[in-house]
């Protein structure tokens, strides 16, 4: 099969590699049919991350099932699913106490990612087949009305921004909402927090496209310079922007009993300005999303079309293109193959 190879920055080949096999009677072997990237792949494929290649990268998907194991019950094969960004089991205590990326039988080290170094043979997602385990509690089938274009990032950043910014929302009246940017993460909490009925949402970047698109979602945009005009007024805050500069603002402009969730992976330790969060009491949260608890409700609002993703991408291309296309990416791509 072929499999796309993140080589060093800036270049991505498709390679041909063996075709995975079922290992185990709880697998399945899935066709990715679209896939995107997240911020995390942008910062590699920039050469802002200390993972090197070669790797086979890529972890967002929506995939048509191809072949079951013996024991996999709840799913037929042609039905279309959206893939966790991480591999988990369902049955675990941890999963059961809806940390899955903390997985007993398959989160050992780091977090039991697709499309990342420490992935090894699970490979990434923009790949021809992709071994999926546990499928029966793993794999979320689209309901029959959701495009799966749209549903390209359920597995990932749709459920994380949805749970970064949705239930702290439903728990505050009138909250105020503030969003620091840097790539396609940020206009989809812009969309969850308008959804969700915010009081106000403004959205913080320094790309004009980006700031453009977030004013026609309903946020209001200002340009990253202009932060240090915002007061302390933002009841729920969503830091997406890398470095330890925002992610101090954002700190900062909690206001009191606030939360501020970051979302973006920090490969050294950072300072924070713990005696304005002494005062303020923000509750602060710092982590990967555990993606597969919040699927469910995710592709359910997105039958309901409570939001558009689709609105939030930024260019649709040929799988085929996906190594050009990368070398250089925008914001949000998305790639589709019939």
């Amino acid at each position: 099969m072929q499999e796309l190879i993140f080589e060093r920055p800036h270049t991505l080949s498709w390679r041909e590699t063996p075709d995975p096999s079922l290992e185990a009677d709880h697998e399945v072997l899935v066709r990715p049919i679209a896939a995107s990237t997240c911020d995390v792949d942008q910062a590699v494929i920039r050469g802002a991350s200390p993972f090197t290649g070669p790797f086979a990268i890529g972890h967002e998907c929506v995939a048509q099932v191809v072949e079951l194991g013996p024991a996999v019950r709840d799913l037929s094969v042609g039905q279309v699913v959206s893939v966790p960004y991480h591999r988990c089991c369902g049955h675990c205590a941890a999963c059961e106490a809806d940390l899955p990326l903390h997985c007993e039988r398959l989160g050992k080290g780091m977090i039991p990612s697709y499309g990342f170094p420490h992935a090894g043979a699970w490979g990434g997602m923009f790949a021809d087949l992709v071994r999926v385990p546990y499928a029966d509690y793993a794999l979320v089938p689209l309901p029959p009305d959701v495009d799966p274009l749209a549903a390209v990032s359920a597995g990932d950043n749709l459920s994380d921004t949805w749970s970064t910014t949705v239930p702290h929302i439903r728990a505050r009246r009138d909250a105020r909402v503030l969003i620091l940017g840097q790539g396609g993460y940020g206009l989809y909490a812009v969309q969850w927090s308008v959804a969700a009925g915010a009081a106000s949402v403004t959205f913080v970047d320094d790309d004009a496209g980006r700031l453009a698109s977030a004013e026609t979602l309903g946020a209001r945009a200002v340009p990253y310079p202009d932060v240090a005009s915002l007061t302390p007024a933002y009841d729920v805050v969503v830091n997406a922007r890398a470095g330890s500069e925002p992610l101090q603002r954002a700190l900062r402009l909690a206001a009191p009993g606030a939360v501020c969730e970051n979302v973006v992976i920090f490969f050294e330790d950072v300072s924070l300005p713990l005696f304005a969060m002494h005062y303020s009491g923000v509750h602060f949260h710092s982590s990967y999303c555990h993606a597969r608890t919040f699927m469910p409700q995710v592709l359910d609002e997105l039958a309901r079309g409570t939001i558009d993703p689709r609105l939030v991408e930024s260019e649709l291309v040929r799988w085929e293109d996906a190594a050009e296309a990368l070398a250089e990416p925008s914001s949000k791509p998305v790639f589709w193959r019939p």
